[in-house]
């Protein structure tokens, strides 16, 4: 177990000091501009998420600093602990020949790797969950397995609402297995409870704006309950964040490994455990979907443990000589999607570092008009003049200006300002592209 420890970790500094991309630098702008009374009395309140991240993020960057490294080590060190707590479940419900078999997938899922080196709250979440589901598998009988569990699951909550909807699958759980720890369970979630109310306040008044936002543009992009969302799980989980442009050719490659999956889940369906933590949270997650968009692949980074150790356990029902060619089929489509991953940029995060240095190596002196509701990461990047698309006078900008029009489709849908410009008399006169959807434009007249 140490060597997949060592090489998990491995995996996971390769190409660490990629561009932080939008919500990275929005949190790396909270945590070096504002204090802490800042950041919960102006930001948090405005925010969509639990604090304990950026109080993670706030104490480890003031010693390490806030380079894209630094900011996302935390996420490194909680994804590595992650493989370890699966581990320790898959000892306790897999066969000890293949109880490493679900530690080395999530080692080499091209997902997981993807969240454990961002610095957002996703692998933190991870950890905590799998935690608390270690604690229940032993029924919550000691002491230390009921403080260990009050301590993570607090810690999950206070990091990702969605955690909150594990505790429904914890519960069926002991009932379905007749635990006689039911009533420790009550006491030790009414405590969680009670632990939240200094947090309740902001989380009203998130949840406030939260239930603003699925009625705009930029709720239906965000996770509405539709099928596609739906299908993007399971084909996520297995392939992590690489895409083929071919979507005829991208979908028929998956067409076998999602009915294989298929296959395994229905293999493994009477392990109950791990039934209730897959799915009694995307069930009821689903639900809260109609009215608060949340119903996203990467927000459920805390069910991979489980897929994967279900996709084990249906594996092993099957006849003996069907093992390990079906363990190595699945490790193969990881081990490929996470070598695309890792090495082939296109698939890396939106490329703002190479953006500004563009800016930077042209000596620009004309203003670069971009939202700023978006405009964290440039601001990481870049200490040029910006100005604000959405309140920018044309009138004002001389003869000539640079334009990102990053989330334009989200904050301009109608194209409006893009219209002022050309009736103002401005043409494009340079543009080039990066990675994840950004654009340089040049508009002179």
């Amino acid at each position: 177990m140490f060597y997949v420890l060592l090489g998990a970790l491995v995996i996971r500094l390769i190409n660490l000091n990629q561009s932080l991309w939008l919500d990275e630098a929005i949190l790396a702008q909270a945590i070096t501009s504002l204090n802490l009374h800042q950041l919960f009395s102006q930001y948090l309140p405005t925010d969509f998420n639990p604090p304990l991240i950026y109080l993670i993020e706030l104490g480890w960057n003031r010693m390490f600093g806030v380079s894209e490294i630094s900011l996302r080590m935390p996420s490194v060190i909680f994804g590595i602990l992650t493989i370890w707590f699966t581990y320790k479940i898959s000892t306790k419900l897999i066969a000890k020949k293949y109880s490493i078999i679900p530690p080395i997938l999530l080692a080499t899922s091209g997902l997981h790797t993807y969240y454990s080196q961002e610095a957002r709250m996703y692998s933190l979440t991870t950890l905590a969950v799998a935690i608390s589901m270690l604690a229940i598998l032993n029924n919550l009988k000691k002491q230390t397995h009921r403080i260990s569990y009050f301590f993570s699951t607090l810690t999950a909550v206070y990091t990702h609402y969605l955690a909150w909807f594990i505790l429904p699958a914890q519960f069926f759980y002991l009932i379905k297995n007749k635990s006689t720890q039911i009533k420790k369970f009550i006491f030790l979630n009414l405590l969680i409870t009670l632990s939240y109310l200094p947090w309740l306040p902001t989380f009203l008044q998130q949840l406030k704006n939260g239930s603003t936002v699925s009625q705009t543009t930029w709720g239906k992009v965000i996770g509405g309950p539709d099928i596609k969302n739906l299908l993007l799980i399971p084909i996520k989980f297995l392939i992590g964040r690489v895409s083929l442009d071919n979507k005829i050719v991208y979908f028929s490659l998956l067409l076998l490994p999602l009915f294989l999956t298929s296959y395994l889940f229905y293999q493994a369906r009477k392990f109950k455990f791990l039934i209730f933590w897959f799915f009694t949270p995307l069930f009821l997650i689903f639900l809260v979907s109609f009215k608060f968009p949340v119903l996203s692949y990467f927000r459920l980074l805390f069910l991979l443990p489980a897929f994967y150790l279900i996709i084990t356990q249906g594996i092993l029902k099957l006849k003996s000589k069907f093992h390990y060619p079906l363990i190595i089929f699945i490790l193969s489509i990881n081990l490929v999607s996470l070598s695309a991953y890792l090495f082939m940029s296109r698939f890396h995060r939106e490329d703002w570092k190479t953006l500004s240095q563009t800016l930077i190596s042209k000596s620009i002196n004309q203003p670069i008009v971009i939202i700023n509701a978006v405009s964290s990461p440039l601001k990481y990047y870049y200490a040029g003049n910006l100005q604000d698309y959405a309140s920018i006078d044309t009138n004002s900008l001389g003869n000539e200006f640079w334009l990102i029009p990053y989330a334009q489709v989200i904050f301009n849908p109608d194209f409006s300002w893009e219209n002022q410009i050309k009736s103002n008399g401005f043409t494009k006169s340079y543009e080039q592209h990066f990675i994840g959807d950004l654009t340089l434009l040049k508009y002179t007249r």
